[in-house]
């Protein structure tokens, strides 16, 4: 069995995806600061691969959404010595299908990419993609064409940023809360950073929204989509999976152009 390795290269986590016979068989989430040399990567992966029956020598290609650079080399390295391939790292191209109708289309983040090649495969040619991560990203997909977003600060980050820089606030654990009043600190924050980022959020995408002639698919991904899942009015779908399957796009398209223009 052949198969694609895929990878989404978080500021704090990274997804590997382990995509065969047209399907994600399966994934697992690590702490970014654990990426290491390329040996310690073959070490991880092998340890994935092994827990699914699946071997090295089986691995077809390695595709990579990174936002972190300085981790780049080392899947460089891994491709090159353990699948004797080189890696393929998410770009916004302009021979994928999508135009990238922004100012400056290289400054695009390969999630960024990934998920609007997700949402155009997967979705359709209008979508809105709420990427919640260490960052939340809104992505606009119109005809096809990515129009830019906006990109706002994590729940996470927000509250690390609120700790750090108070002396008596502690950290809490974060979820909505359903009365506008808090009547404790906890509550109090919590407003502050999920009620308030959630109405934030939900505010400009309904903006967006007006710029289509027909409701646009509103798609939420990432590690902390879940959090804002609160009224049933607004995301359409909770995907998981839609940067590693924009991430497999990528790969398939990118491949076959490389494959035609060597014949």
């Amino acid at each position: 069995m052949l198969v694609n390795l895929l990878v989404d290269v978080g500021n704090t986590n990274t997804v590997f995806g382990l995509w065969a016979t047209d399907m994600l068989k399966s994934k697992w989430r690590v702490s970014t600061k654990r990426l290491g040399t390329e040996d310690e990567i073959y070490m991880m992966v092998k340890e994935f691969l092994n827990r699914n029956d699946c071997t090295v020598e089986e691995l077809e290609d390695l595709c990579v959404a990174s936002v972190v650079p300085a981790v780049n080399n080392s899947f460089r390295y891994f491709a090159e010595k353990y699948i004797n391939k080189d890696a393929l790292f998410v770009t916004a191209r302009e021979d994928i299908g999508v135009k990238w109708d922004v100012d400056f289309p290289p400054e695009i983040g390969s999630d960024r990419v990934a998920n609007i090649l997700g949402a155009k495969s997967f979705y359709g040619e209008n979508a809105i993609v709420i990427d919640v991560g260490t960052a939340i990203t809104v992505d606009v997909l119109k005809d096809g064409a990515f129009l830019g977003g906006a990109i706002i600060p994590g729940p996470h980050v927000s509250m690390k940023a609120l700790f750090s820089g108070t002396a008596k606030l502690p950290q809490v654990e974060l979820h909505f809360v359903k009365k506008p009043i808090g009547r404790n600190t906890a509550d109090n924050i919590r407003i502050g950073i999920i009620n308030t980022t959630f109405f934030g959020l939900k505010s400009i995408v309904m903006q967006i929204v007006e710029k289509y002639p027909a409701k646009p698919v509103i798609i939420a991904t990432g590690g902390y989509a879940k959090l804002f899942d609160i009224s049933k009015d607004f995301f359409d779908f909770i995907d998981t999976e839609l940067t590693l399957k924009g991430i497999r796009e990528y790969c398939k398209l990118v491949r076959k152009l490389e494959e035609n223009t060597a014949h």
